[in-house]
């Protein structure tokens, strides 16, 4: 008798529906982070170090999903235009 056994990494399951709460999501773990940065300045250089990383990387991603939700908008304002006209043309 052989067991056969999955080995491989499950996908995991969150609650984050749209790109908004993706960058609220990362916007507050930044700001954390930020003040973890703040607060271990001159006592802790690694975790100064590591803290003020993860909130620069997370302010990128915040201004990245912002970037893409105006880019998402500016599209669905094109092709409701262009929709509008074929309709119209018809």
């Amino acid at each position: 008798m052989s067991v056969k056994i999955n080995h491989y990494a499950q996908p995991i399951k969150t609650n984050i529906k749209t790109n908004i709460e993706a960058g609220f999501i990362e916007f507050f773990i930044g700001l954390i982070c930020a003040a973890f940065a703040y607060y271990t300045y001159g006592y802790m250089v690694v975790l100064f170090l590591s803290t003020a990383f993860i909130a620069v990387i997370c302010f990128a991603l915040t201004i990245y999903n912002v970037y893409a939700i105006i880019q998402d908008v500016i599209a669905q304002k094109h092709s409701n235009k262009v929709q509008t006209s074929a309709d119209n043309k018809q």
